[in-house]
């Protein structure tokens, strides 16, 4: 018992040398022999650049703009998960006109029932304010996903395949580019009808375009790459070397164009109500601002509104502009 004790443990310290030798002559050629990769040191060498990269990502992130940004973006869409809970009257009290009446009347001063007052139909201002959070984050999300999801997909065929594909495309979207969006969702709103959905499909369409571009010019910088000439030597598919090795290196300009289009598209609805064209089913802070411009002395009618309208697209924006100097740093170096 004891003799194979020992044996046992003769074998682990040769074990030990054996693998300790072979380390530092592995750590020597890695030192001294340029070019010379160890697969082992090149995983460790992998792993700590991506902690690293992880860490500059967060740290360039964590920017005092961009923290406001986030906050602003945290506290709406807290108000329209929470509105049911925080606004006094529920959305029937605030859309139906002969329920406003029973408890309140229009265009009056804040006061211990109506906290910001009310509004034109006698509607309580700040239940409508906490209702039209969810309306806009609503919006501008579904909007801004249905945009980005066919801007990529339009983007990345037309720069991958190039050539009659690529101009036929284009063509198209030059066209599309032509005539206003706003002008465009109005009228189409009016023929077909001015629910919510078809404001929010409609304004996604025509918003494809512009994403389209985008992608289009990141899928021509990245095509070009190393690795994409590798991946159709080794006989990959089209289909998996668009959306796989592609996508994945050109999506950072549409994350950052993602946000600033949710501000964009939540304005472009608050500027669409305010015009009368809104979903009067749904409570929204542009047709609130609508019911205030004519009654000036009542200030608070509008001011409320239009504050979080500047705080839902200030929010966004500030994030995009945060990840855009994190996703892409040389930006910032090139502008000084």
């Amino acid at each position: 018992m004891k003799d194979s004790n020992v044996q046992e443990l003769d074998f682990l310290k040769e074990k030990t040398s054996y693998f300790s030798k072979k380390n530092f002559i592995r750590a020597l050629k890695f030192l001294i022999i340029p070019g010379w990769r160890d697969s082992g040191f090149s995983q460790k060498e992998y792993e700590i650049d991506k902690i690293k990269s992880k860490r500059k990502f967060f740290r360039r992130l964590i920017k005092p703009l961009t923290l406001i940004g986030i906050g602003f973006i945290l506290l709406i869409v807290f108000l329209a998960i929470y509105a049911p809970w925080i606004a006094p009257y529920t959305l029937e009290y605030v859309t139906n006109v002969s329920k406003a009446i029973d408890v309140g009347i229009p265009y009056t001063y804040p006061s211990p029932s109506h906290p910001w007052g009310t509004t034109a139909y006698a509607y309580d201002l700040f239940s409508r304010i906490m209702w039209g959070a969810r309306t806009a984050i609503v919006f501008g999300f579904l909007t801004i996903i249905f945009a980005t999801s066919g801007g990529i997909l339009v983007g990345t065929i037309s720069g991958y395949y190039g050539g009659k594909v690529d101009a036929i495309i284009m063509r198209i979207v030059d066209f599309s580019l032509a005539f206003p969006t706003l002008v465009i969702v109005i009228l189409f709103t009016e023929m077909i009808s001015r629910e919510l959905i078809t404001m929010l499909l409609v304004f996604g369409l025509f918003a494809i375009p512009g994403y389209s571009r985008l992608m289009r010019a990141s899928v021509l910088a990245t095509k070009e790459r190393l690795y994409i000439e590798a991946a159709k030597t080794s006989g990959a598919r089209n289909f998996k070397i668009m959306f796989t090795h592609i996508f994945a290196n050109a999506i950072s300009p549409m994350l950052i164009r993602f946000f600033g289009g949710i501000g964009a598209a939540i304005l472009a609805f608050a500027g669409l109500a305010f015009l009368g064209f809104g979903d009067a089913s749904l409570p929204d802070w542009g047709t609130d601002i609508n019911y205030g411009r004519g009654h000036m002395s009542m200030i608070h009618t509008t001011l409320f509104p239009g504050l979080f309208i500047l705080i839902a697209v200030l929010g966004f924006m500030l994030l995009g502009d945060g990840l855009r100097d994190a996703l892409d740093p040389r930006l910032k170096a090139r502008s000084k």
